[in-house]
């Protein structure tokens, strides 16, 4: 395909019911074949092929964890058209403690890393040194808040919170960002068994590949209906049943390099998008190599994130937190099966009785009777197994503490610090604090792989969608040039703050109380060593409160100066006043000779004794 006849424009940017609804029953004009697509599509294929083949270990070890802690969220192998998908998979799973301890880790992640409810994130200058005007300020503060708008309409944070419960699962859980007619940007999310990555020489996950299931219908919509092969575009013309038949779809997501031609264009360099773009996509059909792809674009930045636990060197899969819980929850597994069969060989016991009951009616029913004939002091009809009543309190407390480790694993103690505290109390706010943020630091790695990996590249995504929709202001010229810096507000930055805001506010009290004393004492006040107007600012600071309701540094002189001028001519006037009075009474004071006004006003010849 030359660059001239490309057209990165998609049918899944706007795709809807409305737009299904004008789908006609067969393809209005018929679209001409690629022909640089079998080169592309034996170089998709293969690649994809390959990836299957190195993520098998990772599959096989999905698989165990999805049985026993989140099976939902697993796809065994892809095949089109199951009629087994609501079927029971839950079997392996006893005991739900480890799945509710997942729970609880993926909801504390989730609302300590992107809570919607709270600001998470916030734009600044990335060079610190270089004062923002207020028309630059205003900038970030209007890109933010609009990001915050378009995350909080799309499904952002209902992917995510999803996407910490398959992290914390399997360690690791990948999703795209698509631009969306209607919500701006809409998110998607593999589930385990469909994706498979890679990693470049940054050791950062720059391929993306899948392969999944969608109906006749969803495939016309997705992608049109001149783009679909012909057994897609038979089966629409057919309608009825046919529209709900699956195929399977394969998609990658790679870096845009060029390939190589086979055939008989053998040496020829082959672009499948302009070398402008950093990333390509494709979709195809599995199995169907036809005439052209499904769906063809190329990117300005990366549109998928690969969220990951822990990785080991360019290991393209994380580790996780389920990982290190697995062998506990398999032990707790088999303890609360043997301590189901402890409890029905009590309740039911195995029964045996003499061969001559062989062939003769018996039951262990409440209220029915069973006839045997017996020796004196022989028992006829008994139990085959008496449990020992002190096994049961053992295998209980021994269940209690393998879930113990697992809720450790998961992190349950950091999230649910307060209800489920031990020991000895914390005396003051400090001292609680002071634990919140001891138990975070394991925390630590994962939220700064997060934030670079994840939320980072996310929010420059979105502005980069904001920007080519023409939805963000232009930059003011104090930003133009200027890299942006996105500081995130974590659960342990948080705590840190928490602990720093405490601390400051002892001091302050302590500086207070001290100066009662010297004021007592006759002495100046401690506090003058402190500038309280800076300690405000980090007091605010540290509470995480919006830093629209301060003043800055100019408008703050601006109003002392004006209140300090304000007092100076009030003061000014008073003087004149008291002036004006004194004159008065001056002009009304009596001259006569006898008074000493009136000696000075009539001369020195006036005065006794003058010359």
């Amino acid at each position: 395909m030359s660059e001239s006849s490309f057209s990165n424009t998609v049918v899944y940017e706007d795709m809807g019911p409305t737009l299904l609804s004008k789908v006609p029953p067969t393809p209005e004009s018929k679209s001409e074949p690629n022909e640089d697509w079998a080169t592309i599509y034996e170089h998709l294929n293969t690649r994809q092929n390959t990836l299957r083949s190195w993520r098998w270990s990772w599959w096989a070890h999905w698989n165990v964890l999805a049985e026993y802690i989140l099976p939902r969220r697993h796809h065994w192998v892809i095949v089109a058209n199951r009629m087994w998908k609501g079927g029971q998979i839950n079997n392996q799973i006893i005991d739900s403690n480890a799945t509710l301890a997942m729970q609880i880790c993926a909801a504390g992640l989730w609302s300590g890393l992107t809570s919607p409810s709270r600001p998470w994130f916030k734009l600044s200058s990335g060079l610190p040194w270089k004062q923002l005007d207020q028309d630059g300020q205003e900038w970030l503060e209007d890109t933010e808040q609009k990001i915050y708008t378009v995350l909080g309409q799309s499904n952002f944070y209902t992917t995510m919170a999803q996407m910490f419960q398959d992290v914390a699962t399997f360690g690791t859980s990948p999703f795209i960002i698509y631009e969306d007619h209607e919500d701006v940007i809409r998110l998607y999310l593999p589930c385990v068994g469909e994706f498979f990555l890679a990693t470049g020489a940054r050791n950062s996950v720059d391929v993306f590949s899948r392969e999944f299931v969608m109906t006749v219908a969803a495939i016309v919509e997705m992608f049109g209906l001149e783009n679909c092969p012909s057994a897609i575009q038979t089966a629409w013309e057919s309608a009825g049943g046919s529209l709900e038949t699956e195929f399977i779809v394969c998609h990658t997501i790679e870096p845009n390099s060029p390939l190589q031609g086979r055939g008989s264009k053998k040496g020829t360099k082959i672009n499948p998008v302009p070398g402008t773009f950093t990333f390509r996509e494709f979709y195809w059909l599995k199995g169907d190599v036809g005439v052209k792809e499904l769906s063809r674009r190329g990117f300005n930045e990366r549109p998928f994130m690969a969220a990951r636990w822990s990785t080991v060197s360019n290991d393209p899969y994380g580790r996780s937190p389920g990982m290190d819980a697995l062998g506990d929850i398999r032990q707790v597994q088999q303890e609360t099966r043997r301590k189901g069969e402890f409890i029905e060989k009590g309740v039911r016991p195995p029964m045996g009785a003499n061969p001559e009951l062989k062939n003769e009616p018996a039951s262990i029913k409440p209220g029915e009777i069973t006839y045997f004939t017996t020796e004196s002091g022989k028992k006829g009809f008994f139990p085959l197994f008496e449990p020992n009543s002190n096994w049961l309190p053992a295998i209980s407390n021994d269940i209690d503490k393998v879930n113990a480790r697992v809720d450790r694993c998961f992190f349950v103690d950091i999230f649910m610090a307060i209800s489920r505290m031990e020991g000895v109390q914390p005396r003051n706010e400090l001292e609680l604090t002071k634990r919140d943020l001891e138990r975070l630091q394991v925390l630590g790695p994962f939220i700064h792989m997060f934030e670079t990996e994840v939320a980072g590249p996310a929010i420059q995504r979105v502005m980069a969608i904001l920007t080519r929709r023409n939805i963000l202001k232009p930059k003011p010229d104090s930003l133009k040039n200027v890299p942006l810096n996105l500081v995130y507000t974590s659960i342990m930055k948080l705590a840190q703050r928490a602990a720093e805001s405490v601390a400051l506010k002892d001091v302050l009290t302590t500086g207070a109380e001290l100066t009662e004393a010297a004021q007592t004492a006759g002495l100046p006040s401690p506090l003058r060593i402190i500038n309280l107007d800076e300690a405000m600012r980090e007091y605010i600071e540290y509470a995480n409160a919006n830093p629209k309701i301060l003043y800055t540094v100019d408008q703050v002189q601006k109003m002392d100066q004006d209140k300090a001028q304000q007092a100076q001519q009030a003061q000014m006037m008073q003087q004149s006043a008291t002036a004006v009075q004194a004159a008065q009474a001056l002009g009304n004071a009596k001259t006569t000779p006898d008074t000493a006004l009136g000696q000075l006003v009539g001369g020195s010849n006036s005065i006794p004794g003058a010359q």
